[in-house]
């Protein structure tokens, strides 16, 4: 009899307990164990908790949500949207006014102001936390950029990919200039920075590999052409047209994956993409090889914006899947060189309805579903840009509860 009185006590004690009173050291241990969308749930569960979930935990510099930032640069109000959270917000830029957004690393955009006389000035901003750097001005015949790590670290390479030639251009953080670098043949589809290394394509699939700590080394002799570039002549595992194709390298947790982005030219749209393969690197073989299945992996495609990202990290019941914008079919074409596609559906009498600004295609194993899509001429494509979780948590607990 006393032993059933003590376990109701007992019982009793733990349905008292007032969990919002739990040690914020022991709630950040809680919360870095929990996927992006259970820790954006838990914000709601009490003031307390929102405020920690809020706070700029340092285990979650590199988690994030899939934003698309919309296109324009005439504007101080960016639109940004959710399209795993279904949701859209406005994000405030004064910065950003007249530049365009040519891509992002992580939660940090590229912007690019065009000042004419074929010059450039980039500069690299975190909306999130106004960090701002202005990178050295520049030709206006590059149409990549790349980074090889966040703009706040002191040891990151950023590197120019030319639009008509086969030139490279580097920079690093104290250096006045940018560091230019030619070679022979045609221009580079597309690069990409992987475990220490830029990787680049050219039109017959092979790779070119860069080092990072080499271009360091190089500049720091203030001889760009010491730059030691390696040349991989990589075999494909099936036959590949080279005309309809976009080209897109990708870095999924170490792997260097090859997406390509198989199209028709339509009158009515800038392009229609009717089919996607990807590829993994294998370097001990020198080849590319056929994936069927992403696993986890959720890729995100675009210009200067492209990334891989765990749904299990993510916990969203998706997976092995490509999201994609309404890029060009010219690879080579920045926004600011395009004005004229602007209003040439009226001109021509074309009807836009339907066009979209992205899409999604579902890789299965061996078996599509109906799949189909068509950009909009008139609209030159957003950006993938990941916000950082402790700002969408704070977003979203500062909307739930002005309402």
């Amino acid at each position: 009899m006393g032993r059933s009185r003590n376990r109701r006590r007992k019982q009793q004690k733990l349905v008292n307990l007032d969990w919002t009173e739990l040690p914020r050291g022991i709630l950040e241990i809680i919360f870095e164990r929990l996927t992006v969308t259970d820790c954006i749930s838990v914000s709601d569960v009490c003031k307390a908790w929102r405020h920690v979930v809020a706070q700029e935990l340092a285990g979650w510099q590199s988690r994030g949500v899939p934003w698309l930032m919309m296109s324009g640069k005439d504007r101080e109000v960016r639109t940004c949207i959710s399209i795993l959270q279904k949701q859209h917000w406005d994000i405030v830029l004064p910065e950003a006014y007249g530049r365009y957004c040519w891509g992002s690393y992580q939660d940090w955009l590229i912007l690019v102001k065009h000042i004419g006389c074929f010059y450039l000035e980039i500069s690299l901003l975190n909306p999130f936390s106004r960090n701002k750097t202005d990178l050295p001005k520049t030709w206006n015949f590059y149409h990549k950029i790349v980074l090889s790590g966040l703009p706040i670290l002191d040891n990151y390479v950023c590197m120019l990919v030319h639009s008509q030639c086969r030139e490279l251009s580097f920079w690093v953080p104290g250096a006045e200039s940018w560091f230019k670098h030619k070679l022979d043949g045609d221009p580079f589809e597309d690069a990409v920075f992987c475990d220490g290394s830029f990787y680049l394509i050219s039109n017959d699939y092979n790779i070119w590999q860069i080092k990072s700590a080499n271009i360091f080394a190089s500049i720091r002799t203030y001889d760009a052409y010491e730059v030691k570039i390696d040349c991989h002549e990589v075999i494909m595992s099936e036959e590949q047209e080279n005309s309809g194709v976009l080209k897109y390298l990708v870095e999924s947790c170490g792997e260097l994956l090859l997406v390509c982005r198989l199209y028709n030219t339509k009158a009515e749209a800038i392009l229609e993409t009717h089919d996607f393969k990807v590829y993994s690197l294998d370097f001990s073989l020198m080849s590319w090889k056929r994936v069927h299945d992403l696993g986890d992996k959720i890729l995100f495609l675009g210009k200067c914006c492209s990334r891989s990202v765990s749904s299990t990290e993510l916990g969203v019941a998706m997976r092995n899947r490509i999201y994609f914008s309404n890029d060009h079919a010219a690879p080579w074409w920045n926004e600011w060189d395009s004005d004229h596609l602007y209003g040439i559906s009226a001109r021509l009498n074309l009807n836009n309805a339907g066009r979209k600004d992205w899409g999604v295609f579902s890789l299965g194993n061996g078996t599509h579903e109906d799949f189909c899509f068509r950009g909009n001429r008139d609209r030159w494509g957003p950006i993938w840009l990941t916000c950082p979780q402790w700002w969408c948590c704070r977003k979203l607990a500062l909307n739930r509860y002005s309402n």
